[in-house]
């Protein structure tokens, strides 16, 4: 199945990003409908950006060159194709989200109304739905928990369920053998530590209903401290945040979960946290294909199953968007110059970074226009609605087109094969 999903995705990516490229101000529907009855109501202008002033740090010489790539494309004679076409418009749009909720021990019942209404593809866990202070460190705890996640699944399709365990203070369980920090991996430039380290989280993680990590970090800083990721970072040193990168991402996969790797295009050069604010980054596109976009390559050209998009504004490469909204960052650089055909998700839409610049609602829409496939919310449910309101509104009126809505259904459910045992 694997071979049949690689060979025949041939024809159609490329279309849909040259598409995206006129990207109108989408309208804002506050309340999900069902898809048939969606109203379109006028929306809002985008808001002003903030304006915070990052710190620059130096650019050290290139280590690698960033060269076009073909980007492969979707084959109407594909078998899985022909599976996403007798979906439902309402399940292909469900597979677009990854929500969470809280609680550690069920699904609350107004989750469960949203996975069941909307058809949800896929869950995330953050700290709040671990308990780590359990005697075994939250483990039985989270095993019962994704079983009874996957009972409120009413697809045939298995759910992606994700986390992020990084290592250091990201770590959501308490590990018999402590995850060390990325800047200590770094540090120690030990490429086999590493992929152990990260070969033991995601067996960890996998044994417990878990199949996606959201790791490792490949953000790259010249102060690392003065960010607000600090040991979050491998390395200031392009190519050491490389190759043990790589390591981290081969060891997830080897225990046979998939490797999102953080933040795109890079959170090094600026002070902000885009939890609190949209961060300004003023480099240029060469500036960061010398550096920040260095470690992003290799684990692209290393089979990276996803990376991450940062809500940050780089106003020098697109004066419109912030990256997580921007067809330039992740249509043309992303997936034309870099080559990559994985999933692209979104970092949390909750974050302010996101939500000073736009609506939910629109924000939604340009996400997909834009390239992306994977919408990220944490648990506010409000929230996820307003996102799928936004997602039915904008198929319904062909600001998504069916073929862009079934590329990204297309990889997400490529991903699913891989970490699963389903297929058609």
């Amino acid at each position: 199945m694997k071979k049949i999903a690689a060979l025949f995705l041939i024809i159609s990516m490329l279309i849909g990003c040259s598409a995206a490229g006129g990207q109108a101000n989408p309208p804002t529907v506050i309340t999900p409908t069902p898809f048939e009855s969606v109203q379109l109501t006028t929306g809002a202008t985008n808001a002003p950006i903030s304006t915070a002033v990052p710190t620059q740090a130096d650019t050290p010489e290139p280590t690698i060159e960033i060269t076009p790539s073909p980007t492969p494309l979707l084959a109407p004679s594909d078998p899985l194709m022909s599976y996403i076409e007798k979906m439902s418009v309402e399940e292909r749009i469900g597979q677009l989200c990854m929500f969470g909720f809280s609680g550690t021990s069920s699904v609350s019942s107004s989750f469960a109304s949203i996975m069941s209404e909307y058809h949800i593809g896929n869950v995330i866990l953050y700290g709040q739905n671990i308990s780590r202070t359990n005697s075994d460190g939250g483990f039985s705890q989270c095993d019962n928990l994704t079983n009874d996640i996957k009972e409120h699944n009413s697809s045939s399709i298995p759910l992606l369920i994700s986390t992020d365990v990084e290592g250091g203070d990201v770590t959501r369980f308490k590990w018999p053998s402590w995850p060390t920090h990325a800047r200590t991996l770094g540090n120690s430039n030990d490429t086999e530590r590493a992929f152990s380290q990260f070969l033991m989280i995601g067996e960890g993680i996998k044994n417990v209903g878990i199949n996606v990590d959201l790791a490792p970090c490949l953000d790259v800083a010249s102060n690392p401290d003065s960010t607000f990721l600090k040991k979050r970072i491998i390395s200031s040193d392009a190519s050491i945040a490389s190759d043990i990168g790589l390591s981290c991402i081969e060891g997830l996969q080897t225990a046979g979960t998939l490797s999102i790797v953080k933040h795109f295009p890079g959170h090094g050069a600026t002070d902000k946290d885009s939890h609190a604010t949209t961060p300004v980054v003023y480099k240029t596109l060469d500036e960061l294909s010398s550096y920040e976009l260095v470690p992003f390559q290799a684990a692209v050209n290393g089979g990276v199953d996803g990376v991450m998009v940062a809500h940050i504004y780089y106003p020098n490469i697109d004066s419109d968007n912030i990256a997580s909204m921007s067809s330039v960052l992740i249509c043309d650089v992303l997936r034309g110059q870099m080559g990559f055909d994985g999933l692209v998700m979104s970092d949390d839409f909750r974050m302010a970074g996101l939500r000073g610049r736009y609506t939910l609602e629109d924000a939604a829409v340009q996400f997909i226009v834009a390239g992306g496939d994977l919408i990220l919310c944490g648990a506010n449910h409000d929230y996820q609605r307003q996102i799928l309101s936004g997602l039915y509104a904008a198929v319904a009126d062909g600001r998504i087109s069916e073929q862009r809505l079934n590329q990204s259904v297309y990889r997400i459910l490529t991903a699913k094969m891989r970490v699963t045992d389903w297929g058609i």
